[in-house]
């Protein structure tokens, strides 16, 4: 199957290295075992390459439609069958986002489980988000180090909500001022568990 969204695009790409990485792996192999496995790459590397070019298409639709919903839909293509999930902004969407994939060449089918969710942040909310994620991030790492790992950073327009565990109270306490000081921050919520 090839999953395709705006983070993770080069599956399809890796399944065709991991068909060549075997067909290597079994120059050891007899003649009859190597035949088989180069068979088996000529008849799935289309496919696989078909699916991507339609999964790329097909975010690429979805992206003109509402962009601000299409960051929140994962896009999975297996032999032109077509799934679209995650959170849309209103079902007339889910509903356009499903005419549009259709609409795709080479899509034989399309699967929805796309929610509604009114409240889903605009495209400029989004970025702005991943700044602060990213400045937060940053400046955790830059105060407790490898320390700082088992720290997850989620933001909602300058709220950053900061979860995980640390080995220390001196620890949380230095991971959340270095939240509190980061750019773009208005408040933070601390969830860090201290694990001794």
């Amino acid at each position: 199957m090839t999953i395709l969204n705006p983070l993770s695009r080069a599956v399809g790409l890796t399944r065709i290295l991991a068909l060549g990485a075997a067909l290597i792996a079994s120059a050891g192999c007899s003649s009859e075992q190597a035949r088989d496995t180069a068979n088996s790459i000529s008849t799935d590397a289309p496919q696989v390459l078909s699916d991507v070019g339609i999964a790329a298409q097909v975010e690429a639709k979805l992206l003109r439609i509402d962009a601000d919903s299409a960051l929140h839909v994962a896009v999975s293509v297996h032999g032109g069958k077509v799934r679209l999930s995650g959170r849309v902004k209103s079902d007339a969407i889910a509903a356009r986002f499903a005419a549009g994939a259709k609409d795709v060449s080479g899509v034989t089918s399309v699967d929805t489980a796309l929610r509604p969710d009114a409240n889903l942040p605009p495209v400029s909310q989004q970025a702005r988000d991943a700044g602060t994620i990213a400045a937060v991030t940053g400046d955790l790492i830059a105060q407790g180090g490898i320390n700082a790992f088992g720290v997850r950073v989620a933001a909602h327009d300058g709220a950053v909500t900061l979860t995980g565990k640390v080995k220390s109270e001196s620890l949380r306490q230095t991971l959340v001022d270095a939240a509190k000081h980061s750019p773009g921050v208005k408040s933070v919520v601390d969830k860090i568990e201290v694990k001794s």
